[in-house]
C-alpha cells in the first residue's frame, strides 16, 4: 500500500491517550482513505496508534460522527502476517510514509504541543 496524500485533520484522545489524527489516501482500491492516529512516543518521534477505516458514506453521514461503527480499526488486518505476527517492516513503511508528508510532523508537534 502507498500513501498518496496525507493531511493532519485534528487533535483528539484516542482511548484516553493525547492523539493527532491523520487522513490518509493510499492507492488501494479497498481502503483508498484512512485515519491514522500519532501519539508521542520515548524516542522523540511519532508512534503509530491505530489505523482506522471508515466505511460509512459521506452522502448519508455528512456529520463525521465516528461514534458509531462505520469506523473500523484495520491496523492489525493491514499489519499482521498469516501467523498472527505484526510485520513490523511493513507497518514502519506505513507509518514513515504518512510522516514524511510535507508539514505533517510539524503540524503534529504544534497541535499536540510536542516540541
Amino acid at each position: 500500500m502507498i500513501v498518496t496524500d496525507a493531511r493532519v485533520r485534528r487533535a483528539v484522545k484516542r482511548e484516553g491517550v493525547p492523539s493527532c489524527e491523520i487522513e490518509v489516501h493510499t492507492n488501494d482500491a479497498g481502503m483508498p482513505e484512512l485515519l491514522a492516529y500519532f501519539g508521542a512516543s520515548r524516542d522523540n518521534d511519532y508512534d503509530m496508534i491505530a489505523v482506522v477505516k471508515n466505511d460509512a458514506k459521506t452522502e448519508i453521514d455528512w456529520y463525521d460522527n465516528n461514534m458509531h461503527n462505520a469506523f473500523t480499526n484495520v491496523t492489525d488486518e493491514l499489519f499482521d502476517t498469516p501467523t498472527m505476527k505484526t510485520d513490523w517492516g511493513e507497518r514502519e513503511s506505513f507509518k514513515e510514509q504518512v510522516l514524511s508528508f510535507p508539514g505533517i510532523r510539524a503540524e503534529i508537534g504544534r497541535l499536540m504541543d510536542w516540541s
